[in-house]
């Protein structure tokens, strides 16, 4: 088959699966439920065992296998590859930095899963194993046994006991754009758009981090190559600022009129914003694309986020559940668009 029909069958075949998604309109009516409802719907569309007793970290378990048995059914079929690839090396950078910050603050295992997906390189039971880890040389020490692409760049950090927090997530920021940028070389035009689009958005991320900090380090060494929009320059003037708001403020000025507009308004001063803007930012994107060139990678990028959006958004939902935590209140941070 060639490459332009591979993208015609896997392009529909995503389309169909999407339909399996929830909807933005299903998610809000399940905000206020308990654990034992959101157990019996999750069990019922996702085709996974519910769970006994309905605990959090049983059903943010059903929620990983339910993306995970996408993701696999999905890259069944050619063409598929490079976006899945991508969407894998994101997934693979939150899991890390979740696992790394939890054995350094020393937080329960369950915490450390929130939230996060399995993937072909960081599977399920991988992931329990190192959500177990009391060190962060142990961690790192699991990964370097699976052969995981991430083992070297970090085992550097960790050989001299427990690595600054700020210079592991520079490290795996570092370890997406490498793998994303060889996977888009693969793809087609807007795969490379969305890999240079989420450097910009890390690089502006670890930017934040740094604003109103000591400067200590210097800002030109911590930025990430492969960006389209945020370069170094712009990266160390928000590095240098002398507050947050500062920071933010000079943010929104150099990236104005830019992918990153909307974002950097939205996110203020919280680096964490920034994440969530952005996702909502980029689902919006390839919805637009999807229409404009519906044989390009669009429609296959829009699903894969999508199913990052519903599992972030279930994810949700189940603390909120497990916190009694009032529905608006959840209602108020969804991602999961409208179409």
């Amino acid at each position: 088959m060639s490459v332009s029909g591979d993208v015609v069958v896997v392009n529909a075949r995503a389309r169909g699966l999407a339909l399996h998604l929830f909807s933005r309109a299903e998610i809000e009516e399940l905000a206020g439920a308990t654990l034992a409802e959101l157990a019996e719907t999750l069990s019922r569309r996702l085709a996974e065992p519910r769970a006994v007793p309905p605990t959090p970290e049983g059903l943010h378990s059903m929620i990983r296998h339910g993306v995970m048995r996408a993701v696999r059914l999905l890259s069944r079929w050619p063409g598929s590859q490079p976006a899945v690839e991508i969407f894998e090396a994101e997934q693979d950078r939150r899991a890390l930095r979740a696992m790394l910050r939890g054995a350094v603050q020393a937080a329960p295992r369950q915490h450390r899963l929130d939230g996060l997906l399995a993937t072909s390189s960081l599977p399920e039971r991988a992931l329990v194993d190192l959500a177990e880890q009391p060190t962060a040389r142990l961690v790192v020490a699991h990964l370097v046994a699976l052969q995981h692409p991430a083992a070297l760049r970090l085992s550097v950090l960790v050989a001299r006991g427990e690595p600054d927090l700020f210079d592991v997530d520079v490290e795996l920021v570092r370890g997406f754009a490498h793998r994303a940028s060889r996977a888009a070389e693969r793809g087609d035009r807007h795969l490379r758009a969305f890999v240079g689009r989420r450097i910009d958005l890390s690089n502006a991320e670890l930017a934040l981090a740094l604003a109103g900090g000591l400067h200590e380090r210097d800002p030109a060494r911590c930025f990430v190559d492969g960006g389209a929009c945020f370069g170094r320059d712009a990266f160390v003037l928000v590095s240098r600022a002398d507050t947050k708001a500062m920071g933010a403020s000079s943010l929104r000025r150099l990236v104005a009129g830019t992918p990153l507009d909307d974002v950097a308004s939205e996110a203020g001063e919280s680096p964490a914003r920034l994440e969530r803007a952005g996702l909502v930012h980029e689902l919006a994107v390839q919805r637009r694309e999807s229409r404009l060139d519906p044989l390009g990678s669009a429609p296959l990028l829009s699903y894969v986020l999508r199913l990052e959006a519903e599992a972030i958004d279930l994810s949700r939902l189940v603390w909120a559940a497990a916190l009694g935590a009032p529905a608006k209140a959840v209602l108020s941070e969804l991602v999961t668009p409208w179409r």
